[in-house]
């Protein structure tokens, strides 16, 4: 099994807040992180990728989902195990995301038997260890299934939570203390980042490559409005 994980690309959160056009925390990518989702979508394709895209179905995430999926020709299942964090009760309350039907007119990937529960999100804060067993519970159930190849497209959080669970699950040799873990990724969680882990049919791990940008151009290099030097990858 092949499990791939990304970020999205990059939005500029600053240029829309309060705009009538977009809900509240629900933000589009930037031209340039449309971008850097089309190399993820070639990168994909010259990798030979087959297998589903499961991805938060923010706005965001769903643009580099859809891109991407334009290069691998994947279909794209929305999942609210992967949403972003809300970092108080008020962001939540405050939260408008998109149901099933309008994810399908916006993203044409979406794939038919897709199902999406709304609302799909909850309304109270979120705490790492929160976040971490919602991220556990969607990947045994991934893991259980007998895929031979995902993508995930979430969140910085999002991601945090599937590398805390992969390296408990494989011993990827990261960070276990999540305030380390958390400043372990902080330089190298960039926008369309792609890791890949790989398993045997017995699911022990067989190799890892982590937070790879050799995909992306030096001058696509962020996270979010932050430009960023070219992280060392990690491989095991």
């Amino acid at each position: 099994m092949k499990i791939y994980i990304t970020r999205h690309g990059q939005v500029a959160p600053k240029l829309f807040v309060g705009s009538v056009d977009y809900p509240t925390g629900d933000i589009p990518l930037t031209e340039l992180g449309q971008s850097q989702a089309v190399c993820l979508g070639k990168e994909l394709k010259k990798r030979g990728f087959s297998g589903k895209i499961l991805s938060s179905p923010y706005r965001r995430t769903m643009m580099t989902a859809n891109l991407a999926a334009d290069g691998c020709d994947a279909p794209i299942y929305p999942d609210g195990a992967l949403r972003e964090m809300f970092f108080s009760d008020e962001a939540g309350e405050a939260f408008i995301g998109m149901d099933l039907d309008t994810l399908r007119t916006l993203f044409p990937h979406v794939a038919p038997d897709a199902e999406l529960p709304h609302p799909w999100w909850t309304t109270q804060a979120d705490t790492r260890p929160d976040l971490i067993a919602r991220l556990a519970v969607f990947w045994d159930g991934v893991l259980a299934s007998g895929v031979d190849e995902v993508l995930m497209v979430g969140h910085g959080a999002s991601v945090f939570g599937s590398m805390a669970y992969m390296n408990k699950k494989f011993g990827l040799g990261l960070p276990e203390d999540l305030q380390a873990l958390g400043d372990f990724q902080a330089t190298r969680n960039l926008n369309c980042n792609l890791s890949c882990i790989e398993t045997d049919t017995a699911g022990q791990l067989v190799s890892a490559r982590l937070f790879a940008t050799d995909h992306l151009p030096d001058d696509l290099l962020t996270s979010n409005t932050n430009p960023l030097p070219r992280p060392t990858e990690i491989c095991l």
